[in-house]
């Protein structure tokens, strides 16, 4: 079974947010590590013969500013549910990267609910109760709940955890609220981080919530959220935008670099917009078959995309986002027929 939309976004928020891990280990753990070590993500498959391979969610190491091997190692589990079969893997994890790494090794279990955190914070006995592993856990009540905007600009990673693991509980909206104000003033220095906190932010509130939240900071909502939309894949644009100027130059064409910056755009935007309803629909708890995924990522039609990513915010069921709008607004009634369907 793949990982869950909320699985791959905290992956994510810990392991391409480097800010955030000293962060998360001082407030929730009260691990101080020292500046004169230096941060490493060091890659999450361990391979120990005659076993399978096993993957840990991320795996971040500490290396001295001299080079001189490692330090530290600790492996991240990210867990939303109990699951019998880690206690077995986890030690895996542990001597796999002891062995390979050569260095102390300390896991660390990122639980989003209390029952899933006192289930991970239970001793691992190895044999005769002579070699115990005790995970280090970070759960719900190490995060807090309420987090004032001077903190959240100085923190706005953590203050975007802090939402992914709140953000659908009641009272969550002014946390909601304060992250979302400060990941905005951080879009004007670093849009590439901003774009992935923004879009982490908006998955893990309520759709109501969202909107009350854009309403009362005096946002035009579809404005907004078409940009939210569009900075989450601003990377894929880009991406786009830098190989159609490398081809442009390659040809020494104007026309050609103008093309390729075209392309680039659109197909950044239709990748948004195809991931974008995935993450409204799951943000207000209805989820797409197999089936529907695949007719979304089939969807070439910007148009199609956008009229799907309206209605994500509007329908009840998963299925109700392809059904034929019975009545046709006199702007869209002058749209080529096949873009609404």
């Amino acid at each position: 079974m793949p990982p869950s939309l909320k699985h791959q976004g905290l992956a994510k928020l810990i392991g391409e947010c480097p800010e955030l891990w000293p962060t998360l280990l001082r407030r929730t753990l009260g691990i101080e590590l020292p500046e004169r070590l230096e941060r490493v993500q060091l890659p999450e498959t361990i391979r120990e013969l005659p076993f399978p391979e096993h993957a840990a969610d991320v795996v971040v190491g500490l290396r001295s500013h001299r080079g001189r091997g490692l330090e530290e190692a600790f492996p991240h589990e990210i867990q939303l549910r109990p699951d019998p079969d880690k206690r077995w893997s986890w030690p895996i994890h542990i001597s796999g990267l002891r062995t390979r790494l050569e260095c102390p090794t300390t896991l660390i279990v990122l639980a989003t609910n209390e029952r899933t955190a006192r289930w991970a914070a239970k001793p691992i006995d190895l044999g005769r109760g002579r070699m115990i592993l005790h995970p280090l856990v970070i759960g719900p009540r190490q995060i807090p709940m309420e987090i004032d905007l001077v903190d959240a600009k100085a923190n706005p990673e953590f203050a975007t955890l802090a939402v992914m693991i709140h953000g659908k509980k009641a009272g969550s909206k002014r946390l909601g609220r304060v992250a979302y104000e400060a990941v905005l003033d951080v879009l004007d220095r670093s849009s590439k981080r901003g774009t992935l906190l923004l879009e982490l932010i908006a998955a893990s509130l309520h759709a109501k919530t969202l909107r009350e939240i854009e309403e009362e900071m005096e946002l035009d909502t579809d404005i907004c959220f078409t940009k939210i939309g569009r900075h989450k894949f601003a990377e894929g644009r880009t991406r786009g935008r830098e190989e159609g100027l490398l081809a442009g130059r390659e040809e020494g064409l104007l026309a050609g670099r103008e093309e390729g910056l075209l392309a680039g755009r659109e197909e950044g935007l239709l990748a948004g917009r195809r991931l974008a309803i995935g993450l409204v629909l799951e943000s207000r708890g209805l989820s797409l078959t197999a089936a529907q995924r695949r007719r979304i990522e089939r969807c070439t039609s910007d148009r199609q995309l956008e009229a799907w990513l309206q209605r994500a915010a509007l329908v009840d069921r998963a299925s109700e986002l392809f059904k034929t709008q019975a009545k046709k607004t006199p702007a869209e009634s002058g749209r080529r027929s096949s873009v609404v369907s």
